[in-house]
């Protein structure tokens, strides 16, 4: 059964993990929603290595999950964006930096792909159609999520166009990756931006849209074919990340590797 926190249960999660009972032997994790599948899957795997027992706290988001590493209340942050200014002067640190595909996807049985310059378009229309006719339903993420600027970042005429599908009151918002992935389950028709790792970790009822004829494989990714990334930056408090370093090294170990590919993630640089 998939759901989403509400914020104070979030909120009570984070407190528990913080109490007096936490020990070095345990590693408090959370962050964007992109990687709680992924951390969820390599959980058993990294305590089995390490003897420590990886502690997931879901739906905190990437600027949550950071301000919470910075208070001590979670040891590693799985952020979709990297460290601001301020946030690096505040003893922060990035440990290592992750990538999976991008992409457009939709709860649609058969749907057609899409060039990359034409994606504006179908946020900006009233009613946008897939090639048998049937509606385009959009779904939209808060402006300040990392996906929404990713969407801004990569795809031409795309701020213009999400803000004038704001104005819509027919068009949804997905508060988190989890929320997202389950509107666009449930919409018919539905079109929205996920990633590839979230899809297969989570197991999700969705199809991907091409882009520009490219299928967003691992291979696609690792060649540069498939040019649309999210990167995933791992998180610390510069003052005590030995442990959270040991976490960075088993993603990096051939066990950790091979994990990370089963979950439609790479290593920045591979």
């Amino acid at each position: 059964m998939r759901s989403s926190f509400a914020p104070f249960a979030v909120a009570l999660m984070i407190a528990g993990a913080s109490s007096p009972t936490h020990a070095a032997d345990q590693l408090r994790v959370g962050g964007t929603g992109t990687a709680t599948g992924v951390l969820e899957q390599i959980a058993p795997s990294f305590s089995a290595a390490t003897g420590m027992r990886l502690t997931v706290v879901p739906s905190l988001g990437s600027t949550g999950a950071i301000r919470a590493v910075a208070e001590n209340k979670l040891d590693i942050a799985i952020s979709g964006r990297p460290l601001r200014p301020a946030e690096a002067a505040g003893g922060l640190v990035q440990l290592g930096t992750f990538r999976t595909a991008f992409v457009m996807a939709t709860s649609h049985g058969n749907p057609n792909g899409f060039k990359s310059t034409e994606l504006a378009g179908i946020y900006e229309a009233p009613i946008a159609r897939w090639a048998d006719g049937t509606p385009i339903h959009i779904i939209l993420r808060p402006r300040s999520d990392s996906d929404t600027e990713l969407l801004n970042e990569l795809f031409p005429g795309m701020r213009d166009a999400l803000e004038t599908a704001r104005l819509r009151p027919d068009v949804p918002t997905g508060a988190t990756d989890q929320d997202n992935a389950n509107l666009a389950e449930r919409i018919k028709g539905s079109f929205t931006a996920t990633t590839t790792s979230q899809i297969k970790t989570e197991r999700r009822n969705l199809r991907i849209v091409p882009i520009d004829g490219v299928e967003p494989t691992l291979a696609n990714v690792e060649n540069g074919t498939y040019r649309y990334v999210k990167k995933l930056y791992v998180v610390a408090r510069a003052v005590d990340g030995a442990d959270a370093a040991r976490f960075t090294e088993f993603l990096r170990s051939p066990e950790g590797l091979r994990l990370l590919r089963e979950a439609e993630v790479l290593p920045e640089g591979q």
